[in-house]
């Protein structure tokens, strides 16, 4: 009878209890609904300008663009991004060519820029060659700047906007930023690198920042001639070195695969490296200081074998032919 018993009460309390919490759950879900709503309208009005000061850019001017959105009709086909890093000021200068294709009528192309000090501006009409001139405006709420233009940009037209600009190196160990180590003798040595996911990479250069925006980056590093280049690509040709501008010499790398701008890449240091081989031959090199190289060993087997492993898994081909890890405190990038 004991056991009828207990039969009999577990049922009842089990019944009992799922009724309950199936009623909350469904009321958690009609009040879940209920605020995605009410939040979704909130974030369409947050999207535009509240008052006149939302509207309005740095210097007081009104901003043509209200959405924390990229406009859609400006769409970015290839970047052709210089980068010039200078340890001694800890700052580094950029220049950065978009080629953009225009889908609708605008007087004005917004991209995403943060904490960059932006000293050039110009438009090239790719079908006339024609220079067109630019007004700058910033807007630091959204991160975003806008370059407008008396004249009219044309639909199914293509255009390369060319932008100058300066910045420190960052602390923060996001967008391009400065780290320091320490030698066994006790010498500091600095290195600069990038982490841009998931929105960083408009601290680095101006962009539009937003991972559905993909296109080709051609990368180009100045730097001294003590320390090493790399980015996501092999190097397009041996280092030049750079006459009359006492040690500096530049790296070109080869334009990437359609990408995000957060997935860009480019470590400027003194480290050393060594490498092995994929079967499929592609190139696995790890960097590190030269007092610590001689530790990568295993990162460098497991690097490989990790590779090896998802190619097999997903039954697609790394489409690079090198990868690179980088290691410094207790980081690889």
């Amino acid at each position: 009878y004991l056991s009828i018993y207990l039969s009999i009460y577990l049922s009842i309390y089990l019944s009992i209890y799922l009724s309950i919490y199936l009623s909350i759950m469904i009321l958690e879900v009609i009040f879940v609904l209920t605020m995605v709503g009410t939040s979704g309208m909130a974030l369409i009005r947050a999207d535009n300008c509240a008052s006149s000061e939302t509207c309005l850019a740095t210097n007081r001017m009104t901003f043509p663009w209200r959405s924390a959105r990229l406009p859609s009709f400006i769409v970015p086909e290839h970047y052709h991004l210089n980068i010039h890093v200078d340890f001694a000021t800890q700052t580094f200068k950029g220049q950065v060519k978009i080629l953009i294709a225009v889908t609708k009528c605008s007087r004005f192309i917004v991209l995403h820029s943060k904490n960059l000090n932006i000293c050039e501006a110009f438009l090239e009409a790719i079908h006339t060659q024609k220079n067109i001139s630019l007004q700058v405006l910033q807007a630091p709420k959204n991160e975003q700047v806008a370059f407008t233009s008396n004249t009219s940009l044309e639909a199914g037209r293509k255009y390369d906007l060319t932008i100058g600009y300066t910045a420190p190196l960052s602390t923060s160990f996001s967008g391009f930023y400065k780290v320091f180590y320490t030698t066994k003798s006790g010498a500091q040595r600095m290195l600069a690198a990038t982490h841009f996911e998931p929105t960083s990479a408009r601290k680095a250069f101006p962009c539009f920042d937003e991972p559905h925006m993909k296109a080709l980056f051609s990368v180009t590093v100045v730097h001294s001639q003590q320390n090493y280049a790399i980015s996501n690509m092999p190097m397009h040709c041996p280092t030049l070195v750079l006459e009359g501008a006492d040690g500096l010499v530049e790296d070109h790398f080869l334009h990437s695969l359609k990408m995000s701008s957060y997935l860009v890449a480019f470590v400027v240091s003194d480290f050393a490296s060594r490498s092995a081989m994929s079967t499929r031959g592609i190139k696995v090199s790890v960097f590190a200081p030269s007092e610590q190289i001689s530790q990568t060993e295993h990162a460098l087997h497991i690097g490989v074998k990790i590779l090896e492993f998802f190619e097999e898994y997903f039954q697609i081909p790394y489409p690079i032919s090198k990868l690179g890890m980088v290691k410094f405190y207790y980081h690889f990038i």
